[in-house]
């Protein structure tokens, strides 16, 4: 969808087995007080410089710790979004990269996706519920260790489409924004 490193509209950060808070993805103030920023203050800065185009973040092996505490900012700023009078997602700040005197504070960016890889053994922690709730998961099961397909160099390179946010924005935040839809949601949920 056009999102690369190039452009900086991606970001792959691979995840430690040691975070156990959020300051190695968003930051810290260091003894002088200076704010260091970690590479999700990177992306939501880049994405909200940027509002019309789709920005990603992929936590790579992201169960190799706890997320629910390395995440644990993002898993309660999400519960504040709201759309303001433009009909644009707002959250309460998450992070504030300014001083006490000229304080600078980002909420988190309508247009910033957080994708995460997850291997499940003996070296991982399984998902609490708080993460499940705030998540869409997709679990491969079967995988053909024997398809090739991949290999076949005769096919012609897919060129990204560059698209805009608008394509990935969510029209509801909550289900009573979607009243109108409210047949639809009974019967997807009773078949669910």
């Amino acid at each position: 969808v056009g999102a690369t490193y190039e452009n900086n509209r991606f970001k792959l950060i691979p995840v430690r087995p040691d975070w156990s808070d959020s300051s190695d993805l968003l930051g810290y103030k260091d003894l002088k007080n200076d704010f260091i920023k970690g590479p999700l203050t990177e992306m939501i800065i880049k994405a909200t410089e940027n509002p019309d185009y789709p920005h990603f973040v992929v936590l790579d092996e992201m169960n190799l710790a706890r997320v629910e505490y390395y995440l644990s900012d993002f898993l309660s700023i999400i519960e504040s979004r709201k759309f303001d009078d433009k009909k644009i997602i707002k959250t309460a700040p998450i992070v504030n990269i300014g001083t006490q005197e000229n304080p600078k504070e980002y909420g988190f960016p309508e247009n910033l996706y957080i994708i995460g890889t997850v291997n499940m053994d003996e070296t991982t922690h399984p998902f609490s519920k708080k993460v499940l709730d705030r998540a869409n998961s997709i679990e491969f099961n079967e995988v053909d260790l024997t398809n090739f397909a991949f290999l076949d160099r005769s096919k012609e390179p897919v060129e990204p489409v560059e698209v805009k946010n608008d394509l990935f924005k969510a029209k509801y935040i909550h289900l009573k924004d979607a009243i109108e839809y409210m047949d639809v949601i009974k019967d997807v949920s009773k078949e669910l």
